[in-house]
Formats: C-alpha cells, structure tokens, sequence
C-alpha cells in the first residue's frame, strides 16, 4: 500500500481501529478510506485546480492589470504559510460551476447571480458567450472592487 501512495500513519491508524481478533472478519474498504482522509487533512497543504476550464472575463476590470492575492496553504492551520494567486481580467472557473439556467438551491454563478472568487471579489454574471453548437465558451462578469476580501 505504501508504495501506491497510502500515508504510514494512515495504515497505522486503520490497523489500531480494526483491532485483532480470533474470528475472520470483514472490514470495508471505506474504513481505510476515512484513515487516509484524516492523515492528509492534517498533513496536505491545498490547492485548487481547473479540469474542465471556461474562461470568465471581468469587463470592468483593467486589461493591463494584475493582481497578487495571499493564499493559506491550509484553511486552519497558518503555520503551513500561504502562496500567491494572480488575478487578472481574465481568469478560468471549472464549467461545473457555472449554470445558465440554475437549478433551485443553486449557490455558484449563473446569469444574475453574484459570487465570491476564493481569495479574491464578488463577481455578477453579466452575459454568456456561446459557440457555433450553442455550447458556453465565455462568461463575462462584471466585480465590485470594494470587495476585496484582503482588506474587508
């Protein structure tokens, strides 16, 4: 297990919860699982990242502007340090959160809605740029400079 990337301590820890005993016994793999979970929720330091990208332009942001924020490694603990995060009038979400039509209870951005950017503004949806095929490849948003959640 080691070698396909299961922490030690993690290993440990399922070994001391499912205990020894006399009489064969099955455990889920879901045990093993949670282990892991609680080893890198204390261990990992965080990133975010886009798989399946949509560009989003912030038309009332400058073009020749960019922006440093602080980001924490890791929500709760500030010793692990912080990393840099630009922010341009051009960035991209993932397309799972972005609906043209959302769906009741639906808190990400859509046409109307207005969002936070992790470590950065409220963004409003203004209007969607869609291809040929009717499919989204753009989201223009317009963002509230005195929203910066560095400095309030």
């Amino acid at each position: 297990l080691r070698r396909r990337g299961y922490p030690a301590a993690a290993m440990r820890n399922f070994c001391e919860r499912i205990g020894v005993a006399k009489r064969d016994n099955q455990i889920g793999i879901e045990l093993l699982e949670a282990c892991v979970r609680e080893v890198l929720d204390e261990t990992g330091v965080r990133r975010m990242g886009v798989l399946n990208p949509l560009k989003v332009v912030i038309e009332n942001y400058p073009e020749d502007k960019t922006e440093i924020f602080d980001a924490a490694n890791h929500p709760s603990k500030p010793e692990m340090g912080t990393r840099k995060l630009p922010f341009s009038r051009e960035i991209y979400i993932d397309k799972d959160d972005f609906m043209e039509v959302p769906a009741p209870k639906y808190f990400r951005l859509s046409p109307g809605a207005e969002v936070r950017l992790r470590f950065a503004y409220w963004v409003k949806c203004t209007s969607v740029v869609k291809d040929d095929k009717g499919e989204i490849t753009e989201v223009r948003c317009t963002y509230d400079p005195a929203t910066n959640t560095t400095t309030g």
